[in-house]
C-alpha cells in the first residue's frame, strides 16, 4: 500500500473512531499517531534473509525474522516522542511507562534488541519468560504492555517488509487459497480477517509480520476444523462492518472485517480497535481470543 494511500485510509479510520464515544479515545489517539509514524516510515531497509530455509512451510519462523536495527531504534524513539508530545490526549499510564523506558533507554540501561529477542520467542511458541519484558512488566504494572508496544510498533515496518520478501522469495501467492490459517510466511495465527470482492474471498492478517493471505472460507482459521455444525459467528447492533467467527473446537474467536457495501477501506491494525466492542461480546460468550493484535496488546 502506497503511502499516501495508506495515511489517507488511517486518517479516515481515525474520524471514526473519534467520533465513537464509547471507544477509549486515548487509547484512539495512541493507536492511531502511531500508525500514522509507521506510513511515514518510507527510508529503505535493510534487512538480511541470509539463511533463512525457503524450502520450508512455512517459510520460517518468528526467530528467523531479522530488523534493520538502526530503523527500529529510530522509530521507536519518534513514537515515545510522539506520545510524550502529545500526553494531554495519551492513556496516562503510557505516557508514564514511556517516561520511565525513555530514561533507561537513553542511559543505555535498556536493551530494546533484547526485548524484540523475547517477544520473537513469545510468538514462535516457547515457554520462555524474558528478563527484560518481565521486568518491565513489574515496573510498569498499570501498563505492562508499554513496552511489547513500542517494540511491536517500531519493528512493524522491518517485520511486513521481511514477510513479503520472503513470500516473493518463495513464490507464495496471497490470492491462493491455503489450507491452514497460519501465515504461509512465519506460522503465526491471523488477529483479523477480512472479506474482499463479489464473492466474499475470506483474507487473514498475520498477527506477527502482518502478511495477507487467502483462506478458506468455511474453517476455523486457528484449528482449521471444517466442520459446519462447530463454525458460528455473530454481529452486534451498531457495529455494522464486523462479524465474529466462533469455533466451538478450540473455543476460539476472532473478529472479520466486511466493508464490501459500505464505503469504507479496511486498516486492519484499527479496525481491531474500532470492532473492541465484539471483543467484549465475544469473552461474555466464553471465548478465547485467537492472538493478539498487531500492538502486541
Amino acid at each position: 500500500m502506497e503511502t499516501l494511500s495508506q495515511t489517507r485510509i488511517i486518517l479516515s479510520t481515525m474520524e471514526r473512531l473519534n467520533s465513537r464515544a464509547h471507544l477509549p479515545a486515548d487509547l484512539s489517539a495512541l493507536l492511531g499517531k502511531t500508525a500514522l509514524l509507521q506510513a511515514k516510515n518510507t527510508g529503505v531497509l535493510e534487512l538480511d534473509l541470509s539463511g533463512i530455509p525457503l524450502s520450508q512451510v512455512p517459510v520460517c519462523s518468528p526467530l528467523d525474522f531479522s530488523l534493520d536495527i538502526k530503523n527500529f531504534e529510530a522509530l521507536i524513539a519518534r513514537i515515545m516522542e510522539a506520545i510524550l508530545e502529545a500526553r494531554d490526549i495519551m492513556p496516562p499510564s503510557v505516557v508514564n511507562a514511556v517516561v520511565q523506558i525513555q530514561g533507561v533507554v537513553g542511559k543505555k540501561e535498556l536493551s530494546l534488541e533484547q526485548a524484540w529477542n523475547e517477544i520473537r520467542i513469545r510468538f514462535a511458541g516457547d515457554d520462555f519468560s524474558g528478563t527484560v519484558l518481565k521486568t518491565w512488566e513489574a515496573q510498569t504494572p498499570e501498563a505492562p504492555s508499554a513496552l511489547p508496544f513500542l517494540v511491536m510498533a517500531a519493528a512493524a515496518p522491518s517485520l511486513q517488509a521481511v514477510g513479503r520478501a520472503l513470500a516473493e522469495a518463495k513464490g507464495i501467492d496471497p490470492e491462493q487459497i491455503h489450507t491452514s490459517g497460519a501465515c504461509p510466511v512465519c506460522g503465526s495465527p491471523p488477529y483479523m480477517l477480512e472479506l474482499r470482492g463479489k464473492e466474499g474471498q475470506r483474507f487473514a492478517h498475520c498477527s506477527f509480520c502482518r502478511f495477507t493471505y487467502r483462506i478458506r472460507r468455511v474453517a476455523c482459521a486457528c484449528c482449521n476444523i471444517d466442520k459446519a455444525d462447530q463454525l458460528t459467528g455473530f454481529t452486534a447492533e451498531g457495529e455494522p462492518g464486523f462479524r465474529v467467527e466462533t469455533c466451538a473446537e478450540c473455543n476460539t474467536y476472532i473478529k472479520t472485517i466486511d466493508f464490501r457495501e459500505l464505503d469504507r477501506e479496511a486498516f486492519a491494525p484499527l479496525n481491531d480497535l474500532e470492532s473492541l466492542p465484539l471483543d467484549m461480546l465475544a469473552a461474555n460468550h466464553g471465548y478465547k481470543r485467537m492472538a493478539l493484535s498487531a500492538w502486541c496488546i
